[in-house]
């Protein structure tokens, strides 16, 4: 089953209700409460390249102008909407969205939105797949676009919503596929020439995290052995990975995410089992790297999950900021 996360504001006093959801917003934006009723249902779903949120909002506005240069986002936000209005305002670009529609917003920017009455699903995209898809990025932020162009990217996005809660993580590289085929339609084809060069580094991408998936176990799984497995030079697997600080360092955060989820399913964690299984060496080199990465020991953390669970704010709290982290 893939991991998720969910809120809801009903059956919470009003105040409760918004301040409950502003920290689990905390991670990615500045909520404030308008002076209209206020509700909020919330279902987020991890995705590899992408997030993947249903959400039914009123009465509040998300904004991003001030912690711009502060939190280092980069990755693209897509708000498809279902229901409702989203109003744009400051610097987002935009005036309003309704039922059809889907907006693009480019979180390196600042933006501010209003919710009224709101449904709409919100997908944040990994800027090296937005660029796969559509060569380049020049004014995307801001941009707009209408029914009937949005059809065929707006009835994938349902679908996945409608089976994300059955879906587990072996086919995100087909969603990601199927994702970088579409875009383009709802915009007019690719932004530029260099679009096919992006998406065969993408594809050399999707073939190396799934080199990775398959041989996780194996400590000696080193550039070199990577970039033969997957038929590519040294230097071209180091270059892929350049913007995200190397390719050693992707795999040593791919391991510790692995861990990151094992310590969250009910069973007690063996540190040197799990070691073992994510080519971590020994337990004392796994607590070593779990805490550089974390910040707390991995029991500590995993004492954490255990005191959070069945609060869904806290436990979707944990869980966005580390898929924040995975997806920039």
């Amino acid at each position: 089953m893939k991991e998720a996360i969910g809120f809801s504001s009903e059956g919470l006093a009003p105040d409760l209700a918004f301040a409950r959801y502003r920290q689990l917003y905390a991670q990615g934006a500045d909520v404030v409460r308008l002076d209209r009723p206020f509700h909020a249902r919330v279902t987020g779903w991890r995705f590899r390249h992408m997030l993947l949120f249903d959400r039914h909002l009123s009465g509040m506005a998300h904004a991003r102008e001030e912690r711009v240069t502060a939190d280092g986002f980069d990755h693209i936000v897509l708000h498809h909407v279902l229901a409702g209005t989203l109003i744009g305002q400051g610097r987002s670009g935009f005036e309003r969205a309704g039922p059809g529609d889907i907006v693009f917003l480019d979180t390196r920017r600042g933006h501010r939105t209003e919710a009224h009455d709101l449904h709409l699903i919100t997908v944040s995209i990994a800027r090296d797949l937005m660029l796969a898809a559509l060569g380049s990025l020049g004014a995307l932020h801001g941009l707009v676009v209408h029914a009937p162009e949005t059809a065929m990217l707006g009835e994938f996005l349902q679908m996945l919503v409608r089976h994300a809660p059955t879906l587990d993580d072996r086919h995100d590289g087909a969603f990601a596929r199927a994702l970088i085929e579409l875009l383009p339609t709802a915009l007019g084809g690719p932004r530029d020439l260099g679009v096919e060069a992006r998406r065969q580094d993408h594809l050399r991408r999707e073939a190396v995290e799934q080199l990775i998936d398959r041989e996780i176990a194996n400590r000696q799984l080193t550039g070199a052995a990577i970039a033969e497995g997957v038929g590519v030079s040294r230097a071209t697997l180091y270059r892929l990975y350049e913007r995200s600080g190397g390719i050693a360092g992707h795999v040593r955060r791919r391991r510790i995410d692995a861990v990151r989820r094992a310590l969250e399913r009910p069973e007690e964690p063996d540190l040197a089992a799990l070691a073992k299984a994510y080519g971590l060496g020994s337990a004392a080199a796994l607590v070593r790297a779990f805490e550089a990465d974390q910040g707390l020991p991995p029991l500590a953390y995993r004492a954490r999950v255990r005191q959070d669970r069945g609060d869904p704010v806290e436990t979707g709290t944990r869980r966005w900021n580390g898929w924040m982290q995975e997806l920039d």
